[in-house]
Parts: C-alpha cells; sequence; structure tokens
C-alpha cells in the first residue's frame, strides 16, 4: 500500500478592518447562515476542542462538511478537521488565525493535511479564497460580495439537486 503525498500547506491572508473581537465573533456565530461559508452555519453542541461540528444549509436538510475541533484559542486561533461530505476522501485541517494589527485584524485561512492531486484539493482551494474575500466583505459592510450574492442565489435554485450524500440525515453529529 503506498503512502499518500500531501499538497503543500496554503495560507490565505487579509486584512480586516475591523477589531478583533468583531472578527472572531463573526468567524463562530452559530445562530445564522453565514455567507462566506456559502450560506451554511456552525451546527456543534458547543464549538470546543474535542466535539464534532457540521456546516448545515438548506434549513438544516443538507450537511456540506464535517470535523471536530481541534483547538481554539478566542479570539486568535481556531482548528478543526474538514471532510467534504460529497466527496469520498479523508479530512484535512483548516486552522484560522486572527491577529491585531495597526490597519485592523489580520485574518488567515491555513489548510493542510489534503491529499495531493485530490477533488478536495481543488474544492478547498477554491472555496478558501471564497471565505477570506467575502468573509472580509461581510465584517466590513455588512454583506458579501455581488459575485458572492450571484452565487448564493444560484446555489438556492439548485438545492433541489443536492447529491443524497449531503443529507443531513447521512451526517448525524454523533457518528462522525
Amino acid at each position: 500500500m503506498s503512502e499518500e503525498k500531501y499538497a503543500e500547506k496554503q495560507i490565505y491572508r487579509v486584512t480586516i478592518n475591523a477589531p478583533i473581537e468583531t472578527v472572531w465573533s463573526e468567524l463562530i456565530k452559530t445562530t445564522a447562515p453565514r455567507p462566506f461559508f456559502w450560506n451554511s452555519s456552525w451546527d456543534a453542541r458547543d464549538l470546543a476542542p474535542g466535539n464534532n461540528y457540521r456546516m448545515v444549509s438548506n434549513g438544516g436538510k443538507t450537511v456540506a462538511v464535517v470535523g471536530k475541533i481541534l483547538e481554539m484559542d478566542p479570539p486568535n486561533k481556531l482548528v478543526h478537521s474538514f471532510q467534504l461530505t460529497a466527496l469520498p476522501e479523508p479530512a484535512s485541517t483548516v486552522t484560522y488565525t486572527l491577529k491585531q494589527t495597526g490597519q485592523g485584524t489580520e485574518f488567515c485561512l491555513i489548510t493542510e493535511n489534503i491529499i495531493a492531486g485530490s477533488k478536495s484539493e481543488k474544492s478547498m482551494a477554491d472555496g478558501a479564497q471564497f471565505i477570506v474575500k467575502n468573509f472580509k466583505a461581510f465584517v466590513e459592510t455588512g454583506t458579501v460580495t455581488l459575485g458572492a450574492r450571484m452565487m448564493l442565489a444560484m446555489f438556492a435554485l439548485m438545492a433541489p439537486m443536492t447529491p443524497k450524500t449531503m443529507s443531513a440525515e447521512n451526517w448525524p453529529l454523533d457518528l462522525q
């Protein structure tokens, strides 16, 4: 059996014109869909190390991502495993770091432990860029970019065609 080769760690960085506490609060908010996460919201008993989470959308009917909270250091760092439910590939690791600077808050999204050449690698690279760009826009203006709003509207129209593998009944919090 051959050992899997991992893609290089990727770091996506942006400065957000807001205090670190505001940025952190928006990142971990569980009470509403997050447009920068494709209108998904965190679903967890508690966002704390060792606990499972899922990213739910479509009124709680769809789960796009599952994982476990690995580390949390408010308001500076959140680390979690990350598995796309639509792809039969192993979980990777996502790290968010926040650092207060004179210009605002430096926000980094770091992806690692992704199988090189996998569908997850491409999906996560595209997704990370979308998240960083639209998270900044959302925190600073209260809305995501026009392109993101158009994409989210298309996703809503296509919701009935969501693969059955992403159905929430297939991804209960306790069985991840």
